[in-house]
């Protein structure tokens, strides 16, 4: 059965805070769950799911993005700031379904591109970046200093 992808709902919050919680190696829950509430209230972000049947595969977290994004030509940028499909429903396409979502959304909103990051230590990530048509345009190393 193929499975549906449409625009978060307010029924669906608890079950992508559960994906979004391994996505973003987060335990706070509560936080994530305002952060998605605050999602449904926005104009210029979405979370798509991916619904089999009932049950919730998969999600993907898009915003705008009107500053600088390293790479981009010009604001705005349709931004994936998380993907996740639960591992029983990998390499059947949902993630690749779920983007194509994103994207439209994205060109519904006036963006001429995409953007999206990953983990430099995560292959996996950065092979379907480069398998759906994303290509890289740099690598950083991010660092921090206390000064207190």
């Amino acid at each position: 059965m193929m499975e549906k992808i449409q625009a978060m709902q307010k029924n669906d919050i608890d079950a992508v805070v559960k994906m979004a919680q391994i996505l973003y190696c987060e335990d706070n829950s509560k936080m994530l769950k305002n952060e998605f509430d605050a999602i449904l209230a926005s104009d210029k972000d979405i979370v798509f799911v991916a619904k089999n049947a009932d049950e919730i595969i998969g999600f993907l977290q898009m915003a705008l993005r009107f500053e600088y994004v390293e790479g981009a030509v010009a604001p705005p940028v349709g931004y994936m700031e998380g993907i996740y499909v639960s591992p029983a429903h990998r390499k059947q396409q949902v993630a690749c379904r779920l983007t194509q979502a994103g994207e439209e959304w994205a060109k519904g909103k006036g963006c001429k591109q995409m953007a999206s990051d990953t983990e430099i230590e995560n292959p996996i990530s950065q092979h379907f970046h480069q398998k759906i048509g994303f290509k890289e345009v740099s690598r950083i190393v991010t660092y921090i200093k206390d000064i207190n």
